[in-house]
């Protein structure tokens, strides 16, 4: 017994050493982790802002925080409220633009968010970024609710990602079925078992691992690129583009994130819900409502040819249109310029500047050639400011993107 006992010590310390020294191994050697899963273990906890009892958190107020992973590092600076505005809040503003990390841009500094370059596109109008980092459509129509009314905008625009809004308002509703306590995003993000370690040990464990141990990120790296069947590209992919850049393609995540997406499904009915609460506010400020949809990196670049990922939004612009809301499809502009320097950044799923200022182009043609056209209200809805002359056609990459109007 006592030699059993002895081995089984001895062989626990041999494990434990060995474990110890390959968590010190990729600690020293990090490179070899995902830059993925380094960019979520690097992320700062005092990052994810502040509690807000109403709408679940909003980032934190005047605060400049510095941002970085295996993509970018920059510096994150907010304004009053903790929206990314320089200068005063305003009494009024023209246009606001609501949304999550893409309206915020996350990953980018201050003026190279699109609503910051939407803004200088029309510099006749204040427009006011109400972006907020990790939101869902209910969160949208709160920040609406709170901060945009008050500004009696003319036009409100929202930046909808359906690579994971649908995900985001399944989550903010759990979080309010469970109480709606402290920080939705420390919940969200990390704290989903904390206050609860006990009645759950394992999940409690589980998630201090994800957080703590590069070892354990990277066997679980490992096993979520694999499949049933042994291949491990089914669920990731690395792209070599024609510019020598690669652009990493999280393919499980983003089947996870979009497959809920459909009628009868709760986290659609929920975005749904909430746009038409969202609609019917704007309506009653006597605003127009204009949707854009962002595409994810996984629907524009293919990630082998002949293969053509989920359309995330197909159900959505079915909706929107019933609903009558008016929208514009980016994803044929991002696949238009798919073959020209990269549009998003190589690990983080989020667009780089190119990516960001695509968007802004785009929704700034869209209003332009599209919107103005229809409301004489929209005083000075012009690049230059001066009187609009009748628009020249949709450019083909714009094409057909229009839903129901207002």
């Amino acid at each position: 017994m006592r030699k059993l006992v002895f081995l089984l010590i001895a062989l626990f310390g041999s494990l434990s050493l060995s474990l110890l020294l390959a968590e010190g191994f990729l600690r020293l050697f990090p490179g070899f982790l995902p830059p993925e899963r380094r960019q979520f273990m690097q992320v700062d906890l005092g990052n994810v802002g502040v509690e807000h009892p109403y709408i679940g958190h909003l980032q934190t107020p005047n605060a400049a925080k510095r941002l970085s992973g295996p993509d970018f590092d920059v510096v994150q600076r907010t304004g009053p409220f903790g929206f990314r505005n320089s200068g005063p809040w305003p009494s009024q503003a023209d246009v606001v633009v609501l949304g999550d990390s893409l309206v915020f841009g996350y990953g980018v500094s201050e003026d190279s968010a699109w609503p910051a370059i939407l803004d200088r596109s029309f510099p006749n109008l204040q427009v006011v970024n109400l972006g907020l980092v990790g939101a869902g459509a209910e969160q949208y129509f709160r920040v609406f609710q709170t901060f945009g009314q008050p500004l009696h905008p003319k036009l409100v625009i929202i930046g909808m990602f359906p690579g994971n809004d649908f995900w985001d308002a399944g989550q903010f509703d759990t979080w309010l079925r469970q109480g709606a306590h402290g920080n939705y995003m420390v919940w969200r993000n990390y704290g989903r078992f904390s206050g609860s370690f006990f009645d759950n040990p394992k999940k409690g464990l589980v998630s201090l691992l994800i957080r703590y141990s590069y070892l354990y990120n990277l066997v679980a790296a490992a096993r979520a690129g694999r499949s049933a069947d042994g291949d491990s590209d089914s669920k990731s992919k690395v792209l070599h583009l024609q510019d020598g850049h690669e652009m990493r393609l999280a393919l499980a995540d983003f089947d996870s994130r979009t497959r809920n997406g459909r009628p009868g499904r709760r986290e659609f009915d929920l975005t749904v819900k909430a746009l038409t609460k969202i609609r019917d506010s704007v309506r009653n400020e006597g605003a127009h409502l204009l949707v854009v949809l962002q595409p994810s990196k996984e629907e524009v670049y293919s990630p082998s040819p002949g293969v053509k990922p989920r359309d995330a939004s197909g159900s959505l612009r079915t909706a929107l249109t019933r609903l009558g809301i008016e929208y514009l499809d980016l994803t044929p502009t991002f696949t238009g310029h798919a073959s020209g320097p990269p549009l998003f950044f190589e690990a983080d799923g989020h667009p780089n500047e190119r990516g960001y200022r695509l968007i802004a182009d785009a929704v700034a043609a869209y209003l332009d050639s599209s919107l103005h056209r229809r409301n004489n209200d929209l005083h000075g809805l012009t690049r230059t400011g001066a009187a609009l002359q009748e628009p020249p056609d949709k450019p083909a990459s714009m094409a057909t993107q229009s839903g129901g109007s207002e």
